[in-house]
């Protein structure tokens, strides 16, 4: 069970109501590093995911089709919240955001635990891990999207710990063999070792053992291709948000290496 991702979630949620509390006029419509996003709409894209799963507020109609891409399929509930207040938006995060934590709790326990649900474009992932996954999503929105030195934001936030970020971690790695498809299994060309340092301190080995099935990942070393990086870091660059080589240290073929991180995009 990953019972340390509802711990971590709950940090997050905490850090991002005690910072927002305190953004000028100004900051909240300044824009995030979210393309097409003002700070206002991260916090509200967040607000309207913990509201999905309690109370979701209806999707109009007359909305344009979805595109493939389903990093912009979140606009459509960002514009819905657009004109609202930032009373209102900051209400519905924190209300929302409280009761999904209080939930959460209850898929840790068997037989809610293992049970696999699918999450349309990402994959299939045991009921468990729902809490590392908004766990990465919030922790990537406040540190990389809100907050300097990508974000609009200047303030010091508290370091994350290990095990705020080690379930950001996890999921993202329970994520990248599913996220992308074909793309990212034809750019692995041998396998690669993924060396955390840091907070979320870890190895995980990238690996192709079928050569016409998809990617592998698991816990450990191993590869003669390494990529070394902080564990913050990869949140960054895994994420597209950030070029890898000014983050990470390669040993073994960068050729190899350059192939699959030139590729790799974790949504």
């Amino acid at each position: 069970m990953t019972v340390e991702g509802v711990a971590a979630l709950g940090a997050f949620h905490n850090r991002i109501v005690e910072v927002a509390r305190t953004f000028s006029d100004a900051e909240w419509i300044a824009p995030s590093a979210c393309p097409g996003w003002r700070v206002r709409d991260v916090i509200a894209h967040i607000g309207a995911g913990a509201r999905s799963v309690i109370d979701p507020l209806p999707v109009p109609e007359d909305r344009q089709p979805l595109p493939a891409d389903r990093e912009r399929e979140h606009d459509v509930h960002v514009d819905i919240r657009r004109s609202w207040t930032i009373a209102e938006v900051m209400d519905e995060f924190e209300q929302f955001g409280a009761e999904r934590l209080e939930r959460l709790p209850g898929l840790q326990e068997e037989p809610l635990a293992s049970t696999e649900i699918e999450i349309p474009g990402l994959g299939t992932y045991p009921m468990h891990a729902a809490a590392n996954g908004l766990a990465f999503d919030c922790f990537c929105h406040l540190y990389h999207d809100i907050a300097a030195p990508a974000g609009p934001i200047q303030r010091e936030l508290p370091a994350p710990t290990h095990e705020e970020m080690l379930p950001v971690v996890q999921w993202m790695m329970w994520g990248l063999p599913q996220m992308q498809g074909p793309e990212l299994d034809d750019s692995l060309l041998a396998p690669i070792t993924i060396r955390l340092t840091g907070p979320g301190e870890s190895e995980w080995t990238v690996r192709r053992p079928d050569p016409a099935g998809g990617l592998v990942v698991e816990s450990g070393g191993g590869a003669e291709v390494v990529v070394a990086s902080t564990a913050v870091d990869f949140v960054s660059w895994g994420t597209g948000r950030s070029a890898w080589h000014t983050a990470c240290e390669v040993e073994g073929d960068m050729a190899v290496a350059a192939a699959f991180l030139s590729t790799l995009d974790i949504v």
